[in-house]
């Protein structure tokens, strides 16, 4: 689906109004340079061989955007950013209307994750469970990515899904 028929707003396409018909703030979609990234467990989410993880992206411009759909979400380590195993499916939430992420703000996401240990957790050795350094997160609508820092993840290498995303939901 193209950023326009989101209502994302591009250069040269115009503004974006709002509901009076006046010209709305954010009307650039949210991009990485705009962006920090961080991954947080969640509490209390562990439970029948799963747990969750929030991803939040820190609007850290100074100027609002537009945020909606799916984060790019995938597990990297060796030191040196490589993607290990494969990345998260995105779960069947339904489309969300893009929102303005103003200065400051935050969107957020959920993972969701197979509990995984250097026995590959409730998977075992369909798993190949390998140490991480953290996560890579690309924003909605955004090939360029940005890293979380996650010490003590276990991550499953082989081709075995065990990562699922929501849509990001912005808080402002």
């Amino acid at each position: 689906m193209s950023a326009a028929l989101l209502g994302l707003g591009m250069a040269g396409a115009g503004t974006v109004a709002n509901a009076a018909g006046l010209p709305d703030r954010g009307d650039q979609a949210c991009s990485q340079p705009m962006l920090r990234a961080s991954v947080t467990h969640i509490p209390n989410s562990d439970g029948a061989g799963h747990t969750g993880y929030q991803v939040n992206l820190k609007n850290v411009s100074p100027e609002s955007c537009r945020m909606a759909g799916f984060p790019g979400v995938s597990v990297v380590g060796h030191g040196d950013g490589t993607q290990i195993g494969q990345p998260a499916d995105w779960s069947t939430s339904p489309a969300g209307q893009p929102k303005v992420l103003n200065p400051g703000a935050t969107a957020t996401a959920k993972i969701n994750a197979v509990n995984v240990d250097e026995n590959g957790g409730i998977l075992g050795a369909d798993c190949k469970a390998v140490k991480a350094d953290g996560w890579r997160i690309s924003p909605p609508n955004d090939t360029r990515a940005l890293y979380a820092p996650y010490p003590g993840l276990w991550a499953c290498s082989s081709d075995v899904v065990w990562l699922q995303v929501t849509q990001m939901n912005p808080t402002s």
